[in-house]
């Protein structure tokens, strides 16, 4: 019974502490393409965070939007997607424009992870 408990207490105390993960947007390599190229036409406010639907980019209905307008009032329509899914909607800064414009993009429908605050793509398997 000794030995069972110092191997809880050691198996506690090896235990690593939990870190904060770097959050990115998954997205294909030809909308981010979309979206650095088409930087000018939203126009984001320094400071201001604007809400894009990504499937819009390069199409009429494309624009910016405060997060409030996307929002419906009704019941959410709920969907689990697969972790290797391209996020929908992005929430990007003036700052993220100017490093997309600085990045090499793939222009394919590879998928990447976008990074924000270090300003980086990785391609994803």
């Amino acid at each position: 019974m000794l030995s069972l408990m110092t191997a809880m207490l050691l198996g506690l105390s090896s235990t690593p502490a939990l870190t904060e993960e770097e959050w990115f947007f998954l997205l294909s390599g030809q909308s981010l393409t979309c979206l650095r190229d088409h930087a000018g036409d939203y126009a984001p406010k320094p400071g201001e965070t604007l809400f894009i639907r990504v499937s819009d980019c390069g199409t009429a209905n494309m624009k910016g939007q405060d997060f409030a307008d996307m929002v419906v009032n009704s019941a959410p329509d709920i969907e689990v997607a697969e972790a290797d899914s391209p996020d929908a909607v992005v929430a990007f800064l003036a700052s993220d424009f100017e490093c997309l414009a600085s990045l090499p993009l793939p222009e394919d429908d590879t998928l990447v992870a976008y990074y924000p605050e270090r300003c980086a793509v990785e391609a994803r398997d």
